[in-house]
């Protein structure tokens, strides 16, 4: 009984209007910044991402290939924005959106090319990429 108690507790706090942060306003992201290491993999499965993410909402995005370590692209830059447990991450100059929502300390969702689903992502707070990115991480 206590955990549903607590269960809808949380949910209730998640779906608070009053509650959905705005980048700008500097709320969920420390000054100097957020780290999430993510992997996409159906659409980019050899490859490792890292998001910085600036309290200005802006953000950094470097890929490398997750066994040797080289970088795959030039460093390429964006904007997020919050809302409740909802993230969504726009490539400037790039069509690729990523819509999903934080569950702890995972970020999951679906990334988009030119508004067309073309993979799941799975990302994990800090320097170190999800091993996997299925039901079992997701759940």
């Amino acid at each position: 009984m206590r955990r549903a108690i607590s269960f809808i507790l949380f949910g209730c706090v998640l779906l608070w209007p009053g509650l959905s942060t705005s980048p700008a306003a500097g709320a969920e992201v420390p000054q100097e910044g957020a780290v999430w290491t993510a992997i996409i993999p159906d659409a980019f499965p050899r490859n490792v991402y890292v998001w910085h993410l600036l309290a200005d909402g802006s953000y950094r995005e470097d890929g490398r290939n997750a066994v040797t370590g080289v970088a795959v692209q030039l460093t390429l830059s964006g904007q997020w924005t919050r809302d409740g447990a909802g993230m969504t991450l726009r490539q400037q100059d790039e069509p690729f959106v990523f819509v999903g929502s934080i569950l702890g300390h995972l970020y999951i969702g679906t990334l988009y090319h030119r508004g067309r689903a073309i993979s799941r992502f799975c990302a994990a707070e800090g320097e170190a990429a999800p091993t996997q990115c299925d039901a079992e991480t997701t759940s």
